[in-house]
């Protein structure tokens, strides 16, 4: 248990048994999977079997389900190879690895004697020339591993990878076959695109945490890309056991790719008719753990209420609730069914922390610009308009003779309602206007301006104010 080049171990095996539903890399997305976009790009031999068949969603047929000895349901290569057969596989998301599963089912005596790993990071339209080389260098994640008949191999890495990877190759030592090549990791996110997004796609990071009931369907089809097919029933959708308990509902709790600002949810039912819940319903929440069953502070917000449901349909709901970050969505239905996808479309969090950074940064660049030219950051360009001079100070005491001798000519009423009106008068052009209310999403910039502004507005009503008393 160890790679050539160290006495130290670099994987475990994580279900010895091959009896456990849960282990050790439960957790983690197949990113081989051809669900989400995983491809096999050339294979050094096929002989008898088609390497396409490592990266079905379904399961491999037993040897017992054949129907004849020759249809194999696998990857398996020809006989007496004198170095090595291989497969290269480009993952439908680039992502860090945390293990792998090397499975033999309906292999008897046709397996694998050993199997090795390696990966690397390489274009997406990348060749593979007839050595398995793609022009760049290779990193063994696996060294070379005995396999065993008909049996799942679930061999986690001590420590998930550091770097991120878009092609694995699957060496076999020397010859034999595999079922399928399961490639367990984390997605990594790619640059941020600019503008509503869906949060809720495994491709994008999301995974689903949790599910009340999937007895006839996975929860993790909730969030694969585009809509079921016919021809995978595997990857249909999540569907739970059907319930007779009034008032009964299920749901499955989604993690989002990143936090964000929500826009609008999409509930598909399609290939769903008479299978669809009567009704759905949508809640939100932030936490920063894995799970929100995890924070007992976690308050669920209600984004769609209980809404009915129609067969192959896709419904779209419209989010009100859009100015506050969320990480998790739970899909709740009533009181069971299938639902096929999920879509959860928005803003990353991230995206909006970048924006107001840059509206910063350029406010500063105005700020350095006008001081190189001797100016202060709020001094109107010359030629500009500028506000009217004030009026010199024998002038302020001409105007207030001139409004006393005024006064003094009126009746005692008159005298103090134009003195109340001309201090209204005062007041309004020294007291701002209200400042429009900031976006939730550019709260951090607008919150130091608005403090800014309203220091200075205290600062000239009361200096304005002890003037009016005089």
């Amino acid at each position: 248990m160890g790679n050539t080049h160290s006495n130290l171990p670099v994987y475990y095996n994580a279900d010895p048994t091959n009896t456990a539903h849960l282990h050790s890399l439960s957790k983690f997305v197949d990113l081989a999977n051809q669900s989400i976009g995983g491809t096999v790009l050339k294979a050094s031999n096929e002989r008898f079997g088609s390497a396409k068949n490592l990266v079905k969603t379904r399961a491999a047929v037993s040897k017992a389900e054949r129907k004849t000895a020759d249809n194999v349901d696998a990857w398996v290569t020809r006989r007496h190879n004198p170095e090595t057969d291989w497969a290269i596989i480009r993952l439908g998301s680039m992502g860090t690895i945390a293990g792998f599963d090397i499975d033999t089912t309906g292999l008897d005596g046709d397996q694998a004697y050993k199997i090795s790993i390696q990966a690397c990071l390489a274009s997406e339209d990348a060749e593979a020339d007839d050595e398995g080389n793609l022009g760049v260098e290779w990193d063994e994640l696996l060294p070379e591993v005995e396999v065993n008949a008909d049996s799942h191999h679930l061999l986690a890495l001590w420590t998930e990878t550091q770097s991120a990877y878009n092609y694995v190759r699957l060496t076999l030592h020397p010859d034999g076959g595999v079922s399928r090549f399961r490639v367990f990791g984390t997605v990594a996110l790619a640059a941020a695109v600019e503008g509503e997004t869906d949060l809720a796609l495994i491709n994008n990071g999301a995974r689903v945490v949790s599910a009340s009931n999937e007895k006839l369907g996975a929860k993790e089809n909730l969030i694969l890309p585009g809509r079921s097919l016919k021809s995978q029933p595997e990857t249909q959708g999540w569907k739970t056991a059907r319930s007779h308990t009034t008032g009964h509902s299920e749901w499955a709790v989604v993690r989002l790719g990143e936090p964000g600002f929500l826009t609008r949810i999409e509930v598909d039912t399609h290939l769903y008719d008479g299978d669809q819940p009567v009704a759905v319903a949508v809640q939100a929440c932030y936490t920063h753990a894995e799970s929100p069953e995890q924070d007992t502070e976690c308050f669920w917000y209600q984004l769609v209420p209980r809404m009915e449901v129609n067969g192959n349909e896709l419904h779209t709901f419209q989010v009100s609730l859009n100015d506050v970050p969320f990480s998790h969505i739970k899909l709740i239905v009533h009181p069971d069914g299938g639902i096929s996808r999920v879509r959860a479309y928005g803003q990353r969090v991230t995206e909006i922390e970048e924006e107001v950074a840059r509206e910063e940064a350029e406010a500063a660049a105005e700020a350095e610009v006008a001081a190189e030219a001797g100016l202060d950051a709020d001094t109107p360009a010359e030629g500009a308009s500028t506000p009217a001079e004030p009026a010199a100070e024998d002038e302020d005491s001409a105007a207030a003779e001139s409004v006393a001798f005024v006064v003094i000519e009126k009746t005692e009423g008159e005298a103090e309602e134009a003195v109340e009106e001309q201090q209204q008068e005062e007041v309004k052009q020294v007291i701002p206007k209200a400042p429009a209310t900031p976006s939730p999403r550019k709260k951090s910039r607008a919150k130091h301006q608005s403090l800014a502004a309203e220091e200075s507005s205290v600062d000239q009503f009361s200096s304005k104010a002890g003037e009016l008393i005089e």
